[in-house]
């Protein structure tokens, strides 16, 4: 006797909905990098995720909205793999270093080079400085209470501090996401941040 197979699991609207921005997010990313973001249609990504433009419509507004969505995506995997590289160091310069490699390695990545790129020329200064405020500040801030456990003073105020370094980082991200295949572009910034940040905390007794 052959066993009854088991109904289908119907998904619910809330699980649709979020596959589909899902799949419009993923094809998007793929087609913002391979071509950029002037080229790419609304209705290109659509047929690239496999969705129809009514399904793209009604999650984002315009194309720019699309990018936006994108753009907000990388940062939080960004942000994901520098806490991931610096719980491998030991110390808070070790787990600093690491993770401010990791971050320029990833901006040398097909995948997100030319995405970072173009986002402050898309979404304009500001939206990515809030950005910046919403997924990196709370990481230095992390960071920099470390630092205050391990007796490693910070060269002026912890707020302007986190302020000058997380532009520091953007401009080395930005050096090496315009030319991503540039190896020794790639090299001399991240030597040139590796000496920055040798050189950012002083041990106290």
């Amino acid at each position: 006797m052959t066993a009854a197979a088991a109904p289908p699991v119907r998904r619910s609207q809330a699980e649709r909905r979020a596959t589909t921005r899902a799949s419009l997010l993923a094809a998007a990313r793929a087609l913002f990098a391979e071509q950029g973001y002037a080229v790419t249609g609304r209705e290109e990504i659509a047929e690239r995720a496999g969705v129809t433009r009514g399904a793209l419509y009604h999650h984002f507004v315009s194309k720019a909205d699309v990018f936006a969505a994108v753009v907000e995506s990388l940062e939080q995997e960004l942000v994901a793999r520098v806490v991931s590289a610096g719980l491998e160091g030991v110390g808070v310069r070790d787990q600093l270093h690491r993770g401010c490699r990791a971050y320029i390695d990833a901006c040398a990545e097909p995948s997100m080079a030319r995405v970072l790129a173009e986002a402050p020329g898309v979404l304009g200064i500001e939206a990515c400085r809030a950005l910046d405020d919403e997924f990196c500040t709370p990481l230095l801030e992390q960071v920099f209470a470390v630092c205050q456990a391990e007796r490693v003073s910070l060269p002026g105020h912890p707020e302007v501090v986190a302020n000058l370094l997380l532009g520091l980082l953007n401009t080395a991200g930005a050096m090496i996401a315009a030319s991503p295949h540039d190896a020794v572009q790639h090299d001399r910034v991240a030597d040139t941040l590796d000496g920055f940040l040798e050189r950012l905390f002083t041990s106290s007794d």
